[in-house]
């Protein structure tokens, strides 16, 4: 089967078979990105196989990385994904990571990633919502190409390849997080991160590492979320769902969340949640390796008994530990009330 590639750059096959990226439509600039975020629904840096079974298209990639990076995501040859408005006789070369539970989106909603394009300075971000069961997309254009670089874009931008379906929306559920270029170059991706824009007034930078993001409003405890706890819903006027303490094996209240396997951490961790306490003692933190029995780092945090609060506590490990579960240990007679939990290591100061 013979191959033309016209000077527009689109390639066709003689028997029917499209074998090249459509032109770019809904054309967006990128987002600025450097504040902390104000909540993290789903990441992906390929240093672990914990959410291999989906990755949905890509290799994994170990020789041409990034700084500090030690695996990427290269780019295989996939059809679109948009069975509605996308060219399904059309081949890309894609990388699709399917961020499962189906994180519910806020109204500012920002994805950033590093990229190296080689053969394009054309990319195509694409998001479905299991809200509205459809695809939405906006085309980067004037990339660098030939070395790894960062980009963020401004979620809300995206649209069907009509026009149609209007922004993203607060509340709405996303699934597959989706990267096509033309078939015939070369795309690598690493650190993907799907985040609420910074507060106002923000400060801190962005994270050098996410180690896990725990929110619990899709998803069961068990499967998506192991570890022991609850989940449970708001009450109102707040929305969805938090953790809440079971007995532990000492007949006292805790909270022992799973990181759904063993994550690295390159550097001196802090770990953020949102909280509701009901008690007048001071709570133990650990961060602990359970596979080998070790307790890497603990703190003792006083809890204020306010109605929902957010507390950052920074924690002593060394360099190149191994984490797989965060315990809250609570005094006999005490309640916590858990959401938006974020284990990461901080960015360079300002």
């Amino acid at each position: 089967m013979k191959t033309i590639i016209p000077a527009c750059g689109i390639a066709f096959a003689f028997a029917g078979i499209v074998l090249a990226a459509d032109p770019p439509g809904n054309r967006a600039l990128l987002a600025q990105s450097d504040g902390f975020p104000t909540r993290v629904h789903c990441w992906e840096d390929y240093e672990t196989d914990i959410e291999m079974r989906w990755w949905m298209a890509g290799k994994l990639e170990t020789t041409d990385l990034p700084t500090r990076g030690r695996r990427a995501c290269r780019a295989t040859l996939s059809k679109d994904f948009d069975d509605k408005m996308g060219d399904r006789k059309a081949m890309y070369r894609a990388v699709i990571f399917n961020p499962v539970p189906g994180p519910p989106m806020g109204a500012n909603t920002r994805l950033r990633f590093r990229y190296k394009l080689t053969g394009t300075d054309v990319l195509r971000v694409q998001i479905y919502s299991l809200t509205n069961n459809y695809h939405r997309r906006l085309s980067l254009t004037g990339l660098p190409q030939g070395r790894w670089s960062r980009a963020t874009v401004d979620m809300t931008q995206l649209r069907r390849p009509d026009g149609s379906g209007g922004p993203l929306a607060e509340n709405e559920r996303i699934d597959d997080i989706q990267f096509y270029i033309d078939p015939n170059a070369e795309l690598l991706i690493d650190d993907i991160v799907l985040y609420e824009a910074p507060a106002a007034g923000e400060t801190r930078r962005f994270p050098q590492q996410i180690i896990f993001s725990g929110w619990f409003d899709t998803g069961k405890q068990g499967a998506e979320w192991p570890g022991a706890f609850a989940i449970t819903p708001h009450e109102k006027p707040r929305t969805w769902k938090a953790a809440r303490p079971v007995a532990g094996p000492n007949g006292k209240p805790w909270l022992r969340i799973g990181l759904r396997g063993e994550r690295r951490v390159d550097g001196m961790p802090e770990l953020l949640f949102r909280y509701r306490y009901t008690g007048t003692e001071p709570i133990d933190i650990e961060l602990v390796h359970a596979a080998s029995g070790k307790m890497v780092s603990r703190k003792r945090v006083k809890m204020n008994t306010v109605d929902w609060e957010e507390k950052t506590v920074a924690f002593a490990t060394d360099a190149g530990v191994k984490l797989d579960e965060i315990r809250f240990l609570l005094p006999t007679g005490a309640d916590l009330r858990l959401d938006d939990l974020l284990l990461y290591v901080p960015g360079n100061r300002r």
